[in-house]
């Protein structure tokens, strides 16, 4: 496994020849002795702590790859402000970098922690070029009157999250993670709970392109005088923005799920539960009229599942909506106004994912678009958890994907006694 994230690493970055640094170091948080000379070393003792890491792989040209110890938690305590050379304060990146781990079980994931630091935890400068990041947790980053407390990522950056967990991060906008405009972001597999911001997006505020795939976002909370948000999505007049969004669960958040202003917004095989607000909300702004795309998702016990003003809508595409919102109120595929029979909060096997499986007399159930998963007008390929599409839920011979973020699989009859008495009072 190792050997083979390795190499996923180095083929990101295009060049076998980056340096390694190993990250030995996670019960001080010290700087390097001289950054520059190609090795990773505190000024006494030898070793390498990730701030060193981060220093080292700044100060050399081109991509480099900075390898976290597994089961681990890296303590950030030198506080500082004003300075972006990662010497102090959050860890500023300079330099086209890879920083993951190496371990296959998300049990033994390292956590970068800031709890003792008051700031956030990274700061991708702007200009960058190609950061990756991979298989371990961001807790306790602290942007007061400042924004991304986990991550801000500046204009001009292309920066991809594997696999990684953001939780109780704060700010004034982007609790987790902020995105300039002229950047774009690459989400997959990974999870959101418990962040918070003041003005915007208690999870993530973006201003860039934004792609997730296969996400949990949860218990964000915001506390802003609109629609209290976990994700929000803005206008830049510098470059597009936009989010589109797949196989995501997306749950008890404040009041809003997505807030989207003046940016494009695409949602696919998307599950969105338990509002007080919205589900989603799609408005334009002065400056452009968005789109609104939602297709094969599900949306359920929200206050209101999904609210737009003038704007590009496009949603009559195999939703369904446990209410009769203006957004899928045209069309013959939308099924409103049904309960989608979701049965209780689940966890995947790795204790990652968060999400509602379908109930077997579910609506959602073997009923979205027809046609094959692919790029298209078809479901996506797999679901949330990793499983293939389509399933035949039912085994009668037609196997068809399911609405929302999760496929029904076919070892249905293995309910448990949760789901069974679920399923018995519907």
């Amino acid at each position: 496994m190792k050997k083979i994230l390795c190499c996923v690493l180095l083929a990101i970055h295009g060049l076998v020849s980056a340096a390694i640094f190993q990250v030995d170091l996670t019960v001080q948080d010290q700087v390097d002795g001289d950054p520059g000379d190609g090795v990773c070393e505190i000024p006494t003792g030898g070793f390498c702590t990730l701030r060193a890491a981060v220093m080292e792989a700044n100060a050399l040209a081109g991509p480099d790859i900075i390898v976290l110890p597994g089961d681990r938690t890296i303590q950030l305590t030198i506080d500082g402000d004003n300075e972006n050379a990662a010497a102090s304060g959050d860890l500023d990146i300079t330099e086209s970098v890879a920083i993951g781990a190496f371990t296959e079980d998300t049990e033994n994931y390292p956590t970068v922690d800031a709890t003792q630091l008051d700031d956030r935890v990274f700061h991708v400068l702007s200009g960058v070029g190609v950061v990756t990041l991979v298989n371990f947790r961001v807790t306790n980053g602290s942007a007061d009157f400042n924004s991304g407390g986990g991550i801000n990522i500046s204009i001009d950056n292309q920066v991809e999250l594997n696999r990684m967990w953001f939780e109780d991060n704060t700010a004034d906008s982007g609790g987790a993670i902020y995105l300039n405009g002229l950047s774009e972001l690459n989400i997959i597999d990974s999870v959101f709970k418990g962040n918070a911001a003041v003005s915007q997006g208690g999870a993530m505020s973006l201003f860039g392109l934004v792609d997730i795939d296969r996400a949990t976002i949860y218990e964000n909370l915001n506390l802003n005088d609109g629609f209290q948000e976990a994700v929000f999505v803005g206008f830049s007049p510098f470059g597009s923005t936009g989010l589109t969004i797949r196989n995501a669960t997306i749950f008890d958040n404040s009041n809003t799920g997505i807030f989207a202003s003046g940016a494009d917004l695409s949602i696919r095989n998307t599950t969105v539960v338990n509002h007080s607000n919205r589900g989603v909300v799609s408005n334009p702004n002065d400056f452009a009229t968005p789109e609104l795309r939602i297709r094969n998702s599900l949306f359920d016990q929200n206050n209101l599942n999904c609210a737009n003003g003038l704007v590009d809508l496009q949603a009559n595409n195999w939703n369904i909506s446990s209410d009769n919102s203006s957004c899928f109120a045209v069309g013959s595929t939308n099924l409103n106004e049904q309960d989608p029979k979701l049965t209780v909060l689940k966890t995947d096997d790795e204790n990652w994912h968060r999400y509602f499986r379908l109930g077997f007399f579910s609506p959602a159930v073997d009923s979205a678009h027809p046609a094959a998963p692919g790029p298209g007008i078809g479901c996506e390929g797999v679901d949330q958890r990793g499983v293939s599409r389509p399933q035949d839920s039912y085994a009668d011979g037609d196997a068809r994907c399911d609405r929302g973020a999760i496929e029904l699989s076919a070892d249905i009859i293995f309910y448990d006694d949760l789901d069974i008495s679920y399923i018995e009072q519907q």
